[in-house]
């Protein structure tokens, strides 16, 4: 109950002044009584209540309402716009019940076709993902690329809460043979598998601390003789790594506000077996902040638009024979992202302009980098978003030459598209710092086409 005061009273110059006093009584607070949840004919309620911060016995709080909405939202089974939940007096107390009522959508992709790419050739491809497995929100991949020069099998497995706990677990077999017939970096062949379990930190449903395993037995043949240095023939990698998670983002595929941040260290070799002996420490944040909204009808998803900044480091301590363990940076399909320029093309020595050729050495590959990307973007609908952006990287020959002061630059426009073939996007990027093979500035354009991801 909340009742104006007003006291009317003369000044201190004698003029008349008015004094407005708020008396507010606090009432009974509304607690919340149970939690409905209606139209899941598919995912089991477990998985809903699991996104559900509000719980029975608490003190409704809209905030609480409002990132549970956005949970379920985000969960990604369910047909969107979700309609907000209802809410209804419970008692003569003032306590209430809230539902959410949700509609299940077809979750799983069965995909396959033909490709040309310009790193793996002419092939065809086979995949099934389904990521609400037996509807307990379990994750299956399986993946098939064969062609000309590639030859791509993968399984993994994924349970969000092992045995109904809080405690994840996710295992990947694979099988590799690609010919990369960009840049000569030679035949590689890989087969091994992962294991990695994830656990809850401080009870906190949003920050996980991972452990995983991996072992791969792997050959590089028939490099160009500067990449030879980065070859081996029937080399074990061996590495244990842990990793801290905390992801707060909302609306994914296409985030409109929320954070991301994770920390990883790995081992491989040395006192583990195997080849090489080294370390890496993988850095990454995503920040996000809405800057408004257009339409959004009861049965329709509002234009939102967004503004975001990431970025990402990488450093390498030690002996490592695999350049699938290093560093390369451009273009959009094989190393660290740089739009803007071709791949391959930013290396510890400077930009390399014979990169459009298809070519590379060993002096191509670094062991420490950075980029960064700031973008404005319009999130359309959960399968459609559209960007304009700014990137900066380099990659350097070790962590001792580190320096995320000396940065290449990009800029440009993007369209994304979650289509049944997994993620498509397009990105026209304006390279700010490209040179000639003389050395003379030679700023221009290129063209990037993105589907899937081939690495």
């Amino acid at each position: 109950n909340i009742q104006p005061q007003v006291i009317r009273r003369t000044g201190a110059d004698g003029k008349p002044v008015v004094d407005l006093r708020w008396a507010i009584n606090e009432g009974q607070p509304a607690i919340v009584n149970k939690i409905e949840i209606a139209g899941n004919d598919i995912t089991h309620e477990r998985v809903i209540r699991e996104a559900i911060v509000l719980l029975p016995g608490d003190v409704f709080r809209q905030d609480a309402l409002i990132r549970s909405y956005q949970n379920i939202s985000n969960l990604g089974f369910f047909q969107q716009p979700l309609p907000f939940p209802d809410t209804r007096p419970a008692n003569d107390q003032g306590d209430i019940d809230v539902i959410f009522r949700v509609t299940e959508k077809h979750t799983g992709n069965i995909n396959f076709g033909a490709s040309v790419g310009q790193g793996t050739g002419v092939g065809g491809f086979l995949g099934l993902d389904e990521p609400n497995l037996f509807g307990k929100g379990k994750k299956g991949h399986f993946q098939w690329q064969f062609g000309q020069n590639i030859s791509d099998f993968q399984v993994s497995y994924t349970d969000p809460a092992i045995k109904e706990s809080r405690i994840s677990g996710t295992f990947d077999v694979h099988n590799t043979r690609l010919r990369y017939t960009i840049a000569d970096l030679g035949t590689l062949k890989r087969e091994g598998a992962s294991v990695q379990f994830g656990f809850p930190v401080f009870n906190d449903r949003y920050t996980r601390l991972f452990f995983s395993y991996a072992i791969d037995d792997q050959t590089f043949t028939g490099a160009t003789t500067g990449l030879a240095a980065l070859s081996c023939n029937n080399c074990i990698r061996s590495t244990i790594g842990v990793s801290l998670l905390r992801d707060t983002r909302i609306d994914l595929p296409f985030p409109t506000a929320g954070t991301m941040h994770s920390i990883g260290i790995s081992q491989s070799g040395g006192p583990l077996g195997g080849s090489g002996n080294f370390q890496r420490l993988d850095l990454e944040g995503r920040w996000y902040a809405p800057l408004g909204q257009l339409g959004g009808a009861a049965s329709t998803s509002p234009v939102k638009f967004v503004m975001g900044l990431s970025s990402r480091s990488g450093l390498v301590f030690g002996n490592s024979p695999f350049f699938d363990q290093l560093f390369t940076m451009g273009g959009v399909q094989y190393g660290i992202p740089l739009r803007g320029y071709d791949e391959f093309s930013i290396t510890p020595r400077g930009y390399d302009p014979t990169a459009s050729n298809g070519q590379a050495s060993a002096s191509s590959f670094g062991k420490a980098y950075f980029a960064t990307t700031g973008e404005i973007g319009a999130r359309i609908s959960q399968m459609f978003y559209l960007s304009a952006f700014v990137d900066a990287g380099n990659v350097w020959a070790n962590a001792g030459e580190f320096n995320p002061t000396r940065l290449f630059r990009g800029a440009g426009l993007g369209v994304s598209i979650v289509s049944p073939l997994g993620p498509i996007g397009i990105d026209w990027a304006y390279g700010f710092d490209r040179t000639d093979n003389f050395g003379r500035p030679a700023p221009g354009f290129k063209l990037h086409f993105k589907l899937g991801n081939f690495f």
